[in-house]
């Protein structure tokens, strides 16, 4: 029987900055903070998802989203490809079913 090691995905070069300015968040100067706000409107949904699971990182994740997520808003690009991928899936399954 092989060995498996499950191994956290290569962050991105976005995350691993946002990941850097998130740990010493709230202690950042106005233009870290306006970085890490920009960082953030573009940060794949997957490095999103493992800082929100990182137990070093999640409080300060909380108190950055609770103070600044206004901020953060996802870009209309974003929310046409989430919103579109499910669309043309249920299209397709349709189309192949009764077309």
């Amino acid at each position: 029987m092989a060995t498996q090691y499950l191994t956290r995905p290569r962050p991105s070069d976005v995350a691993v900055r946002a990941e850097h300015l998130l740990d010493r968040y709230p202690n950042l100067s106005e233009q870290e903070l306006a970085e890490l706000i920009n960082l953030f409107s573009r940060l794949p949904i997957l490095d999103f998802g493992l800082m929100t699971a990182d137990r070093r990182l999640s409080g300060k994740l909380d108190a950055f989203q609770r103070e600044h997520g206004r901020k953060v808003r996802p870009t209309l690009a974003s929310i046409a490809a989430v919103t579109a991928i499910p669309l043309v899936v249920i299209i397709t399954v349709l189309w192949w079913t009764f077309g």
